[in-house]
């Protein structure tokens, strides 16, 4: 009897009573979102180096991840690993609570909402996936009792995740409000951000559809059509204001100004051309000026802190947000549809006119100051040097400064600017990434099924191109 009262009182010390007993689906849901903007806007070069191929920023005294090494510091691994485990299985669970629990006093038209916005957010997470690594577990993925899911076709999953989206967009009634209060960080939960959030899933399907543009021109013609004008608006944007308390600071204030450290500064591949363009946002890039100038360093080489332009800490605020999506990318898309003259969309001109402006405008200059900017013969949509992949493509540079995987996939995309990649790289990755390659431990986890995606992408390589992208040029040269 002493030993089973003993046993008892044992097993009530392992109970957590400050632990939830259960977990609203909207919870779950709202620290998805953190854990996705976290991951897609870190500066932590563990787990998000896109920064640092697209050349806003190099490396200090560690050049490592601006030579592209993706294995020593293991990156593609803890990418993948984040976006599966802390986004879309959340975003899953958060789709089974609220799937399950009654309604508790909102509508029926409500909870369809709700489950509308957790599917437009696992639908853009799983494109940032797709359009990251290529081929990646798509049918098996997600469920525990499969261990070794088998990697799906990346066309194949861009496609139904564009019919998802479709079907999220048709169950929504924006007369009716989505998370509630409380619940919604980026759109606030009520009516007015139900509106919001089909804006920005059409804006989401624009730019996708976009992506096919020389895959499948017909469906991206459908694609595109179908969502342009009901894509965002002047002053719309998807973004997310962080809190002055640690742990929900700005991820770029965690590892840039709290971490101590000083590992980054912005590169010339940026300040050269916005120093000649005389750019107003450089004023607003919270850059540090060197001799009364902007100084970018150099690409895959150490560089002196103190030497270089770099973000100002004083400037750098927790509470910054980070931005999805916004009104300038939703132009610059119509301005590249209306540009390759098959859309709906006309008038390519007007639309990188606004997209520049509301960059511009955006990051706190004038409208005169935009005015200026887009008068200069070398900006002019008219005017400026190239074709129109060139024009779009480098502007489109210079406006996604801080949005990474933004920037990485409309570089992919346009093949402009030509940025030169970094002359002493990791040996088999001769040139900027293309691509993330698969994590070492889908090799030993998940090996038959790694082999099988390696080949039907023609080898596990940053360089081998993904499935929309019909021309890379030598970025060594």
């Amino acid at each position: 009897m002493v030993a089973l009262s003993a046993c008892q009182k044992l097993e009530d010390l392992n109970k957590n009573t400050k632990d939830f007993t259960a977990v609203p689906g909207e919870g779950i849901y709202n620290g998805a979102i953190r854990n996705l903007l976290n991951q897609l806007y870190t500066f932590n070069v563990n787990n998000n180096n896109t920064q640092l191929y697209m050349q806003y920023f190099a490396e200090t005294t560690y050049p490592d991840e601006s030579r592209y090494d993706m294995v020593t510091r293991p990156v593609p691994a803890n990418h993948m690993n984040a976006l599966y485990r802390t986004v879309l299985m959340n975003l899953k669970d958060a789709t089974n609570v609220l799937t399950a629990a009654p309604l508790g006093g909102i509508d029926a038209k409500q909870r369809k909402n709700q489950l509308a916005i957790i599917e437009i957010v696992s639908v853009f997470t799983w494109s940032n996936l797709v359009e990251t690594f290529g081929d990646m577990p798509y049918s098996e993925a997600l469920d525990f009792s499969i261990p070794s899911p088998k990697y799906d076709d990346a066309f194949t999953i861009y496609k139904a995740l564009i019919t998802r989206l479709d079907a999220a967009l048709a169950s929504m009634d924006p007369a009716f409000g989505g998370m509630g209060a409380g619940y919604d960080n980026i759109y606030g939960g009520g009516v007015a951000g139900t509106a919001k959030w089909i804006r920005f899933a059409n804006t989401l399907k624009m730019r996708m559809g976009l992506v096919l543009a020389d895959k499948d021109p017909a469906l991206s013609k459908t694609i595109v059509d179908a969502a342009e004008p009901k894509a965002f608006i002047a002053g719309d944007k998807c973004a997310l204001t962080y809190l002055s308390a640690s742990p929900n600071q700005n991820p770029v204030y965690t590892e840039v100004v709290v971490s101590g450290r000083f590992d980054f500064v912005v590169t010339s591949s940026i300040t050269d051309p916005m120093n000649t363009l005389n750019d107003p946002r450089r004023a607003y890039y919270l850059w540090t000026k060197i001799d009364g100038e902007y100084k970018g360093g150099a690409q895959g080489m150490p560089n002196s802190y103190a030497s270089f332009t770099h973000i100002d800490n004083a400037l750098l605020k927790p509470e910054r947000e980070v931005v999805v999506m916004d009104y300038a990318e939703a132009e610059f898309l119509r301005a590249e549809a209306a540009a390759r003259g098959t859309y709906a969309v006309t008038d390519a001109a007007t639309h990188y006119n606004n997209a520049i402006k509301a960059s511009i405008t955006a990051w706190g200059g004038t409208a005169a100051e935009a005015d200026t900017y887009l008068a200069q013969p070398a900006v002019a949509y008219a005017t400026a040097t190239g074709t129109w992949q060139q024009k779009i493509g480098e502007q489109a540079y210079y406006a996604y400064y801080m949005r990474g995987f933004t920037s990485w996939l409309t570089w992919r995309r346009l093949d402009y600017p030509r940025l030169k990649g970094a002359e002493k790289h990791v040996a088999e990755v001769a040139g900027i990434p293309l691509r993330y390659s698969y994590p070492v431990s889908e090799q030993t986890l998940n090996g038959a099924n790694y082999k099988a995606a390696a080949a039907a992408i023609g080898g596990d390589n940053a360089l081998t191109k993904l499935f929309w992208d019909k021309e890379s040029y030598d970025t060594l040269k």
